[in-house]
């Protein structure tokens, strides 16, 4: 994983730029990085100048930007077709070895200019300053793995960076809030989602997964170069053949993340398909080479929680000794501390994005202290190839096809219970039904207007209270696996948890990556049929079906994922951290944006009701929807406007 930083500037001279730019790598100088060095050059086109820059791994070699024949490129990138490309780009492969990634696509873009980034496979953010042209052709990867911020201020400058510290410590960045995305946050519990484009500044825009961007001085253009409605329909006679193929692309997707891999290597692993799929697939491959995977639970060591005090469901960690046995590699559970709960709890996270990284934050140090600097993750199987098939039955209803509808359902009860005929109206015949129909049969605030913490201080809930939420797409379930997915695809999630984790491993040196995001098998998942995805009363019966052979029966087929004992030893852990907690937020009690007491105040009387009233499941749910959130913002830069 490599970090970049530029700035393209209309009006400024070559030194200044550079000043810039080098102010920005400054800021994450506590990073593990290793300083690629600043490529400065004169613009032609208003008398400016462009400087860029890049960091890297530390110990791994790493030129400065590169430049040549009037192009130069900064990027974090792995290819992972370079054989096709250079048989595309007619290059020896002997000459083609000697060529870095970043070398590689300089050559590409001479060929296929601004369309480069739909002949790529693998995890990149790239900026290519055509001198000729005078113009910034900017790319990210399809999924957004390597993140891409930047500021555009039209006909002065450009500036772009790997990371969202890095750019708003460019002098020119605004650090003004955009009040949608802030008010969005604070109702997230109900359902809002994470724009693909936004950040919380308005200055400050990301550029989308899947999307191409050209800078000039005349403008800025953006466009996708990728959609997933557009994959073509596979079809084979032989289901065998799709299990054949997925674990092909299966093994080549992890292949191409840790064979050239350096130093340690480590996989989550949770005992579930995605992850100890991936864990075990990475060491039948690295051990080809002498080497071996480290496995990573989020689950705390049997000394810290012992399986006697783990009540049902079933302990999960007898499923990841199970894989770690099966499979030859060690694995490693992490403990939680009230360090990393504090840490967690007070970040900035307008500026360091967060999503699940309580959790992650003792698996990434652990990881780092043993020399794991490549952490493969299962994240984004569950959305795509891995998927339960949610929409099938509403799809099988809206055909006609009722037998088949009716043996899964019956299939299904055999392996979990529960009657057919209520499976038919819930899974079948509710997703078919119109949002506010489905609203009043199920007594849901489905379209409430959504209020705002009243721990807000009064000046700043009067502007949240100003600006209007995007619409907000209605998170139900639809007619389709296919529809599911793609809605889930562009949902936001996907990217976000992306952001978070690459923010947060940059500060280890650690390059998250996800095998189940592959291109190859992103496309695999959106063109297979839907029955592949719930068979003979299994979700996911795919992917068991494929895994035969190199997951352990007791995981292939398991029925339910729960993990007791994360969830008991993190609950232990935060109620004991309570108080420091509180005392966390008194501490920024001088913050513009919300009232620390009366954010206690609220949060510690729904945690007494709860635990003292009885509710039923609807008042429950509504106590759980009411905007208690906002705790965040006490740890906003107090420098930041609205």
């Amino acid at each position: 994983m490599h970090t970049i930083y530029g700035y393209l500037g209309w009006q400024d001279n070559p030194a200044c730029t550079q000043a810039v730019v080098a102010r920005m790598i400054a800021r994450l100088a506590a990073c593990p990085w290793d300083n690629g060095g600043v490529c400065a050059l004169p613009v032609q086109d208003g008398g400016g100048a462009l400087a860029v820059q890049q960091a890297g791994e530390a110990g791994r070699s790493l030129s400065r930007p590169l430049s040549r024949n009037g192009l130069t490129i900064a990027a974090d990138v792995r290819l992972d077709n370079r054989p096709a490309l250079l048989a595309a780009l007619q290059l020896d492969p002997a000459q083609g070895a000697a060529l870095a990634d970043p070398d590689l696509l300089l050559a590409a873009y001479r060929r296929w200019d601004v369309e480069l980034p739909e002949h790529l496979l693998g995890d990149f953010a790239f900026a290519i300053w055509d001198e000729g042209r005078q113009r910034l052709f900017c790319a990210r990867d399809f999924v957004g793995v390597r993140p891409f911020y930047y500021h555009h201020r039209p006909g002065q400058g450009f500036a772009w960076a790997s990371d969202l510290a890095a750019l708003l410590s460019h002098p020119d960045t605004p650090h003004r809030l955009d009040l949608a995305v802030v008010k969005a946050e604070l109702v997230r519990l109900l359902g809002q989602p994470q724009h693909p484009a936004h950040t919380f500044y308005s200055a400050v825009a990301k550029l989308p997964p899947a999307h191409c961007l050209t800078v000039d001085r005349a403008g800025l253009r953006t466009w996708a170069y990728w959609q997933p409605g557009r994959t073509p329909e596979r079809r084979y006679t032989d289901e065998g053949d799709y299990a054949a193929e997925l674990r092909e692309l299966l093994h080549a997707a992890v292949a191409c993340r840790v064979q050239d891999t350096v130093q340690g290597v480590g996989a989550h692993l949770s005992g579930g398909l995605d992850s100890s799929s991936l864990a075990v697939i990475a060491q039948r491959i690295l051990q080809e080479a002498g080497r071996s995977v480290t496995g990573f639970s989020w689950s705390p060591p049997y000394a810290v929680l012992p399986s006697a005090e783990v009540t049902l469901p079933p302990d999960e960690r007898i499923l990841v000794d199970a894989v770690a046995a099966a499979a030859g590699l060690p694995v490693h559970y992490t403990t939680l501390t009230a360090a990393h709960n504090l840490a967690d709890a007070g970040r900035d996270i307008t500026v360091q994005p967060t999503a699940t990284l309580e959790n992650e934050l003792a698996v990434s140090q652990d990881a780092h202290a043993q020399g794991i600097r490549t952490l493969l993750s299962g994240w984004g199987g569950d959305e795509l190839v891995a998927f339960n098939g949610r929409g099938y039955f509403a799809d099988l209803l809206r055909r006609g096809r009722w037998l088949t509808l009716q043996r899964e359902l019956t299939q299904r009860r055999a392996l979990h219970g529960g009657a057919v005929w209520k499976q038919w109206i819930t899974d079948g015949v509710f997703p078919l039904l119109p949002t506010w129909l489905l609203s009043w049969l199920s007594q849901e605030e489905f379209v409430q207007r959504p209020s705002l913490p009243p721990a807000l201080k009064p000046d700043f809930a009067a502007a949240l209270a100003a600006v209007e939420l995007p619409p907000r797409p209605a998170t139900r379930v639809q007619p389709g696996v296919r529809n599911m997915q793609i809605f889930l695809l562009n949902l936001g999630h996907i990217p976000y948890r992306l952001e978070s984790w690459a923010s947060h491993g940059a500060t280890l040196g650690i390059t998250y990556a996800y095998p189940l995001l592959d291109r190859r098998i992103v496309e695999f998942a959106l063109s297979i049929p839907d029955e592949m995805f719930f068979k003979h009363g299994w979700k996911r019966y795919l992917f068991r079906a494929a895994m035969d052979g190199i997951l352990p029966d007791a995981v292939r087929w398991n029925k339910k994922k729960h993990d007791p004992a994360l969830f008991q030893h993190h609950h232990r852990v935060r109620t004991a951290t309570q108080p420091a907690r509180h005392a966390q937020l008194r501490a920024r009690t001088a913050n513009p944006f919300v009232d620390v007491e009366k954010l206690i105040a609220a949060a510690e009387a729904t945690d007494h009701t709860r635990r003292t009233t009885p509710m039923t499941r609807q008042e429950r749910r509504r106590l759980l929807r009411t905007p208690l959130g906002g705790h965040w913002l006490a740890f906003v830069d107090p420098a930041a406007t609205y």
